[in-house]
């Protein structure tokens, strides 16, 4: 390490353990703050907007989504919190490195209690640590762990949340991952197909067969892939290719539903897919659940237009998330999901699954390969944990989503069942 290594390491260490004195949301957290996140999501769990089903429920009114806990503070658009905050401070010190591009990558949220229209959140942020330099998919660069306490602005503490980001270095990155169309140069279509012939997306049906067949390791669109055959709804058969889910996800009498899929060269082809799971309006039991036992997968579609609703419903305005021209600047290939965006899908998909007077206890969450527009990721869980507490049950469960680049989120969550 040279003389100038060590002082700019020593510069980091000096940040490290600082604490800020506290961020004050701009809002205490209001119904409409909460529907604009649902509506984003696509979540309609009534324990977040229906007022008098809360009102009867466990929760006895309306509460937020547990995942929402560390975006209530977030400076906003005009970022108009105060200057030369810790990570303020570890970011300049890094962008004298050229580490100027920043990606949320990993986070650990633990709940105290669920948050409430009228409660106006203060954080309590340190510095938690900062790596060595790594090297990653994105480029040469630096994990800084940003740890925040949370409480009103009585003194009640709500949550804590570990959020770690990588600042790296765009120079450094290699490759550009290619885009999910270049995957889809060949359609499977017979020549003399019309729109008209094709059957219509939202047909739902049953897989009646399925097979893999052997695929060429290169180029990237003899990807591994599926066909199957399926009993649509409408009394047809339908055969064609299985997208959006790994090969494990797939099984003989699995509901199936059409959709449309847009081939590089703009012609469109019908596919077999996994419709989106049904949303329990009851809640499960511990006696409901076992160990192994698998969450229904769910193909979400990744736009420009979902990208930018998430981030907005979850007051991220970080430019890298809305601003395509940005993105490429720091060395993404366009915009891409933010982690609050993620982790409120996955939210979604976990209290669809149990139930909405669930309650969501912890939750971690790391990111991969990032979410583009014209992406599918796909989620699918599984349970790897139960354990009696307070008079019910608190499950873990283990969620995986991928996209066509592979992983995009990997996550763990313990629900409180009663």
């Amino acid at each position: 390490m040279t003389g100038s290594d060590a002082d700019f390491r020593a510069r980091l260490d000096a940040l490290i353990g600082l604490t800020d004195p506290p961020r004050r949301a701009k809002d205490a957290i209001t119904e409409a703050a909460i529907r604009i996140w649902c509506d984003a999501v696509g979540d309609d769990n009534p324990a977040y907007q229906d007022p008098q089903w809360a009102a009867r429920s466990v929760w006895g009114g309306i509460v937020a989504p547990a995942t929402s806990l560390n975006m209530w503070t977030l400076p906003g658009n005009r970022r108009s919190h105060r200057h030369a905050e810790s990570l303020d401070r570890v970011n300049e010190v890094l962008a004298t490195r050229g580490f100027t591009s920043v990606a949320a990558v990993q986070t650990e949220h633990t709940y105290v209690r669920p948050l409430r229209p009228g409660d106006h959140l203060e954080q309590f942020p340190s510095i938690g640590a900062v790596s060595p330099e790594k090297s990653t998919r994105l480029g040469r660069g630096h994990f800084v762990d940003l740890v925040s306490d949370y409480r009103t602005v009585e003194g009640e503490p709500v949550g804590r949340v570990v959020l770690r980001m990588l600042r790296w270095n765009p120079a450094t990155r290699t490759e550009v991952p290619a885009t999910p169309g270049d995957r889809l140069a060949r359609p499977v279509r017979p020549a003399a197909a019309t729109p008209i012939d094709l059957p219509p997306a939202g047909t739902t049906g049953t897989l009646t067969a399925h097979l893999q067949p052997g695929y060429a390791a290169a180029p990237l669109d003899e990807r591994p892939y599926l066909v199957g055959s399926a009993q649509l709804a409408d009394g047809t058969r339908f055969s064609g290719d299985v997208a959006y889910l790994r090969p494990d996800l797939v099984h003989d009498g699995m509901p199936v539903v059409v959709a449309h899929r847009r081939t590089r060269d703009g012609q469109i082809l019908p596919v077999l897919t996994a419709p989106r799971p049904e949303r329990r309006t009851s809640t499960r039991t511990g006696a409901d659940v076992s160990v192994g036992q698998r969450l229904a997968p769910w193909p979400v579609p990744v736009t420009q237009l979902s990208i930018a609703a998430l981030a907005t419903a979850t007051f991220d305005f970080n430019d890298v998330h809305l601003d395509r021209d940005a993105a490429h600047e720091r060395g993404a290939r366009d915009v891409y999901m933010n982690i609050l965006g993620s982790s409120a899908l996955v939210n979604c998909y976990l209290t669809d699954w149990a139930g909405p007077e669930a309650r969501v206890v912890d939750f971690r969450t790391r990111l991969a390969a990032q979410n583009h527009p014209g992406d599918t990721c796909t989620l699918d869980g599984v349970v790897t944990g139960l354990q009696p507490a307070d008079g019910g049950t608190q499950v873990t469960v283990d969620v995986r989503g991928t996209n066509s680049l592979g992983d995009h989120v990997i996550a763990s969550a313990t629900i409180a069942l009663p």
